[in-house]
């Protein structure tokens, strides 16, 4: 009955909206589905009925009106009819779809039928200590197509997805064809399709930015023609970690790796920017030393091709290279791109100058693939991710190698912005300076901060 009631709830939080908060009050509340809840009920605006049905739960459950078949409440509250009349009193059970009004022990009670309550607010004149009154005026109202009203403060649209901070929620996640419209309390920043079709078949729409406070209805600029709100021309995000540990004792180690991911796009355009470093050292011999970082950009011909160029630098003390340089073009796909999942691919020529300390000089042009995927395994929490990078020497200066960099790993949210990463690295070379082996390994264990605009 519990798991029940707890998917009835969450069922209803991703459909619903709330209103205002007021002074709670104890009642029951019985349900179509033959639900009965008790607990404290703040009232009802806008076809939603706000109710904290347990002590554990922090914020109110808001439940669709329509849903409600029976109603009390021990102490009095105010009831507001769609016709303007007004009752005050207790409420208690009558016939499933209506309910009595009580105004005191020596009057009749007052039967009315549910889906003449337009309101109902508690009759008490201050609001009980830490349940704080929120005026509707202060927050953002949407409605949706089938009616349903949600409160809250809208944050941004992209993607489709028209994202709510709410008190009662968090973070609320709307289809935004599903939206009627919307009415701010501050300027949003809009996107506007100016074009109905896409003349250029890239998908790519010529776009206007605009500011308003309301969107749909008779006036408005129609849902259908937006496409983002609230996000800049110019986006970027990155993150950075940094981990290690140190041993003193019998045995005296220490480790350190930090590492760095950076992008910038807009619409047609992304510029990338990464590194890594790694130090270990035992007994004050030095065990691991290298780096490598690369620089690149982006040009989408369409919203999933894209041309690709880069330049990627290698340096690894213990494996006597002194420098890899791989300058790379080639063509790339955007297979997925949502905040949630993306995943993406690219191949070309490339040429490579490398140095090693022993057999010197290599230059040799190559063919080079890369992968990039990423993932919310559990959405704003646990994102798991793969990077590789491949090279196949062609011949050209003697080298045929094949070489391959690949991390996999994931990131787990600590607090905010602060995740914690655990990672496995692998680098392989098929054909290494001698006395090296080909391939190296790496477990990775940092602590990262991720930023965005």
């Amino acid at each position: 009955m519990r798991l029940k009631r707890f998917m009835v709830f969450l069922g209803i939080l991703l459909i619903s909206g709330g209103g205002p908060l007021y002074a709670a009050v104890p009642g029951h509340i019985a349900l179509k589905d033959g639900t009965v809840l008790k607990g404290k009920i703040f009232g009802m605006m806008n076809g939603v009925l706000r109710v904290r049905a347990s002590a554990s739960m922090r914020n109110p459950i808001p439940l669709r009106w329509e849903e409600v078949t029976g109603l009390a409440t021990e102490e009095p509250v105010t009831l507001v009819l769609d016709t303007g009349e007004t009752y005050e009193g207790r409420i208690q059970l009558a016939e499933s779809g209506s309910i009595h009004v009580l105004k005191d022990q020596d009057s009749p009670p007052v039967r009315i039928a549910l889906n003449s309550v337009k309101a109902i607010n508690s009759s008490k004149e201050e609001a009980v200590a830490g349940e704080k009154i929120q005026e509707s005026e202060e927050l953002d109202e949407i409605t949706l197509k089938n009616g349903v009203h949600l409160i809250g403060t809208i944050v941004s649209m992209e993607e489709k997805t028209l994202t709510i901070k709410t008190a009662y929620a968090g973070d609320i996640s709307v289809h935004w064809e599903e939206v009627g419209q919307l009415q701010s309390r501050t300027p949003l920043s809009v996107q506007v399709i100016e074009e109905e079709e896409d003349s250029d078949g890239d998908g790519f729409y010529q776009t206007s930015r605009t500011t308003v406070t309301a969107l749909g209805g008779s006036e408005g600029i129609p849902p259908a023609r937006v496409k983002t709100i609230n996000i800049p021309d110019l986006r970027y995000k990155g993150n950075f970690d940094f981990g290690g540990n140190q041993t003193r004792g019998n045995t005296d180690t220490t480790a350190v790796n930090a590492s760095t991911d950076n992008t910038v796009w807009t619409e047609r355009h992304r510029g990338l920017m990464s590194g890594k470093y790694a130090f270990a050292e035992a007994d004050g011999e030095n065990t691991a030393k290298n780096a490598r970082g690369t620089i690149g950009y982006d040009y989408f011909f369409t919203k999933k091709l894209f041309a690709h160029n880069y330049e990627f630098l290698e340096y690894d003390k213990f494996q006597g290279l002194d420098v890899r340089s791989t300058t790379g073009l080639g063509l790339g796909y955007q297979f997925l791109d949502t905040p949630s999942h993306s995943l993406s691919g690219a191949i070309g020529p490339a040429f490579v100058y490398e140095k090693f300390r022993e057999t010197g000089t290599t230059k040799t042009a190559t063919a080079a693939w890369g992968v990039d995927w990423d993932y919310d395994l559990i959405s704003d929490r646990l994102r798991v991710y793969h990077r590789q990078k491949g090279f196949r020497d062609l011949g050209v200066g003697g080298s045929t190698a094949l070489r391959l960099t690949a991390e996999q790993g994931a990131r787990i949210e600590v607090y905010g912005n602060l995740f914690f990463k655990v990672a496995f690295e692998y680098r392989y070379n098929s054909d290494p300076e001698p006395g090296k082996k080909k391939s190296d390994e790496a477990f990775i264990w940092a602590l990262g901060y991720t930023f965005s605009n």
